[in-house]
């Protein structure tokens, strides 16, 4: 059975699980199309030998929206063939499938699914959520997650999620390596107020296993925190705390084999660490201007090169109204992606990554949107002694008409 069908089936029963009264009050079906033009100078990344060209895609999609008292039901498949103007070698279709499902069982406890399936083949998949840009090797990605909250009290409460991740790459070699991982995470929250006005204390436990196929990490953290609100519009969350790793890998080794002799062999080979943790959030959520700042150093899978890194990063999101039909958006963010040799394997990995995009977008009439929009990335690679930068600019226009309104 394809994976693609398997996701649709694992919603579907989710939602065959529920009461029948769930299904009812809102709903929407959303069919839509986007189209955009883009220039990207430096398509793959690289220091040297840059490739440029002029990208179309074309994106039709379908979105289902249910919601309730108690149910909020969301579903999307999109697909998306883009064509290169001089490299049609490279052309191919991106998909992407996804749901969530929260429900209310009672006003003490809730429950939460998600199930997504995502097909990529572009290099700078990533490049904005992790400062890391790959090959334009396919990629498949499933994502599964489930998880409860309850209350436990009027000040207290608590909340389990768990999840699975696998990547599986359709060229696989010491570059490009699969991962299934595996993680839980506890939360109990509390009302501080009495002490400090709007806030919740936080406190968090978590693990993960990352089983790459040519290393296994697990990952143990815990953190302590609090929630506070400012005003209405803003908030911050801030965390932190400590984490453990254990990292078992293979390295090339010279070994003795009889009689007297040396041969390079694949040793296996084990190592722990310990670590900070912590991240800090502000949110603003105006009228006119909504936003996020976010701060966060942790351990994060490195996508294909086959282990984790620390990561570090500091991402900007604003977005402000001009007028009742257009908006100006700016994003700006640092990662640096780091890894010293035989800490999670046997590479050594230091890459810093700074990106800045912007865009406005207009509403030319009722459901039809025109945006376009500048990004630039530099990467300074480290370890190989490199420098990549990357320009990119686009226009697109998308149009999206709600049914059963």
């Amino acid at each position: 059975m394809k994976t693609t069908t398997k996701c649709i089936l694992a919603l579907a029963a989710l939602v065959m699980m529920l009461p029948a009264g769930a299904l009812a009050d809102d709903f929407q079906l959303i069919p839509s199309l986007t189209v955009r033009g883009e220039y990207n100078d430096n398509i793959f990344g690289s220091a040297d030998g840059e490739e440029e060209d002029f990208i179309t895609t074309v994106s039709p999609s379908l979105e289902l929206i249910e919601r309730t008292q108690r149910l909020d039901l969301r579903a999307a498949a999109k697909v998306s063939p883009f064509f290169y103007a001089d490299n049609s070698d490279w052309n191919d279709i991106d998909q992407n499938y996804k749901g969530n499902l929260g429900y209310r069982i009672s006003e003490l406890t809730g429950i939460h699914a998600n199930a997504g399936y995502d097909v990529s083949n572009r290099p700078d998949r990533d490049l904005e959520t992790t400062g890391l840009v790959y090959s334009n090797n396919r990629r498949d990605q499933q994502d599964y997650g489930l998880g409860f909250d309850h209350a436990l009290s009027e000040k207290t409460a608590m909340g389990f999620s768990c999840r699975y991740l696998q990547e599986t790459w359709d060229d696989v070699d010491s570059d490009r390596q699969d991962l299934d991982m595996y993680s839980t995470a506890l939360q109990f929250t509390h009302d501080l107020s009495q002490w400090w006005h709007s806030t919740i204390g936080r406190l968090n436990f978590g693990f993960a296993r990352y089983e790459y196929d040519a290393s296994d990490i697990d990952y143990y953290f815990t953190t302590i925190g609090f929630q506070h609100g400012f005003s209405e519009t803003v908030n911050l969350i801030v965390d932190l705390g400590a984490r453990y790793t254990k990292s078992d890998y293979s390295r090339a080794q010279l070994v003795f084999t009889s009689p007297s002799s040396l041969e390079m062999r694949m040793v296996g080979t084990s190592d722990e660490d310990f670590g900070g943790v912590g991240k800090a959030i502000l949110e603003m959520q105006g009228e006119l201007t909504r936003g996020s700042l976010r701060i966060s150093h942790d351990v994060a899978s490195a996508g294909s090169s086959g282990s984790t890194v620390q990561r570090s990063e500091a991402v900007l999101n604003l977005r402000r109204r001009l007028a009742e039909r257009s908006a100006l958006s700016i994003a700006a963010g640092y990662y640096k992606n780091k890894a010293d040799r035989d800490e999670f394997s046997y590479d050594e990995t230091d890459e810093d990554t700074l990106f800045f995009r912007t865009g406005i977008r207009w509403e030319i009439y009722e459901k039809c949107i025109l945006e376009a929009g500048y990004s630039f990335s530099d990467t300074d690679d480290r370890v190989d002694d490199e420098n990549t930068r990357r320009n990119l600019v686009y226009l697109q226009v998308s149009i999206g008409v709600p049914l059963f309104e």
